[in-house]
């Protein structure tokens, strides 16, 4: 998941590479890491668009690409609910932790 955050895999396909069914992955996931395997994968892309955004030059809309988000709207909205701050505002002088409203 993490060599694939510029274009995510779908459950499907990531049940296919581990060798289980997507019932069984969401199982999993559920299991030990609380959440589905949709939700584990957006964080991991905001905490990389964050680190993108605190570490980097690149604009909103260049880390909304690299992180694999279709949509400058739904980027912006996930980051909102996830830190509490919209990404063009977030340049790493804040200290926010993950709110899971996402």
């Amino acid at each position: 998941m993490d060599n694939n955050i510029e274009d995510p895999l779908s459950p499907d396909e990531i049940s296919q590479i581990v060798g289980v069914s997507t019932r069984q992955l969401e199982r999993l996931f559920a299991k030990y890491a609380g959440i589905s395997p949709k939700r584990h994968y957006l964080r991991l892309r905001l905490e990389k668009a964050r680190d993108l955004l605190r570490q980097t030059d690149f604009s909103v809309t260049d880390v909304c690409v690299a992180c694999g988000f279709k949509s400058l709207s739904h980027f912006s909205k996930s980051y909102r609910a996830a830190y509490g701050i919209s990404p063009g505002l977030d340049g790493g002088t804040a200290k926010l932790v993950w709110k899971g409203g996402v």
